[in-house]
């Protein structure tokens, strides 16, 4: 078995942390603001809920829960061999608590509550060949947060992006942290809504002079419920 360094098993651990507990900025409905094309791309994600893309979101919900699948990687080559490890991880939170409130253009969280306590599954490769694997366990707590706004604008009638977030996230060195811009697609069946999200980022770092790159990819699906 090979010996991968701690700050490539450290990497990665620490982009699952960040992925499960933080709703990254996205564009999964083809919008940018300021631009003349939005809502001309329906966008890549896909959800699974079996529900209606007719309703409306205006109103309040109470949070029943968020369903979420992870992946995170760091690779990096050293001394000709490409080193890899990705972990993976699939929960749904628990002790979910709090509301949001959609009024056509603002949206307004209130208590909103829940933990992860789930096991993540790290698997480490050389040259695409895998050597070994850790399975784990990471939980997280997100205390009731009081009452947060953000702006929103509704691209289609199913879709929509959120200007700034309201989803209070867990940083892994401490504290709680404010979730990022992000599009949703929506979807209704009887009292509940889903909201669907997905996002994918790579990036490159230089760590004590090699360079590391980094993926890391989150779908989402949060479940509401008319109040």
């Amino acid at each position: 078995m090979r010996n991968f360094t701690p700050s490539l098993l450290f990497g990665c651990i620490l982009l699952l942390l960040v992925s499960c507990s933080k709703e990254k900025s996205v564009d999964t409905l083809g919008y940018t603001p300021g631009s003349s094309n939005n809502g001309n791309n329906g966008g890549n994600n896909n959800n699974n809920t079996g529900g209606s893309s007719t309703g409306s979101e205006i109103g309040t919900w109470t949070f029943i829960n968020m369903h979420a699948t992870t992946l995170s990687s760091v690779e990096y080559n050293a001394g000709g061999s490409n080193e890899k490890a990705v972990t993976v991880s699939d929960y749904t939170t628990q002790n979910n608590a709090g509301t949001i409130t959609f009024d056509g253009s603002k949206m307004t969280a209130a208590g909103l509550a829940y933990d992860v306590n789930a096991t993540a599954t790290t698997y480490m490769y050389t040259d695409n060949v895998l050597d070994d694997s850790i399975a784990f366990p990471f939980t997280a707590n997100i205390p009731s947060s009081t009452a947060s706004n953000a702006t929103y604008k509704k691209v289609t009638s199913d879709s929509i992006y959120i200007q700034s977030g309201v989803f209070t996230g867990m940083d892994p060195k401490g504290g709680t942290t404010q979730g990022m811009p992000a599009g949703y697609r929506l979807s209704w069946n009887g009292d509940k809504m889903y909201m669907s999200m997905s996002y994918t980022q790579s990036t490159s770092q230089v760590v004590s002079g090699i360079t590391q790159k980094t993926t890391m990819r989150i779908t989402s699906v949060t479940t509401l419920q008319k109040k």
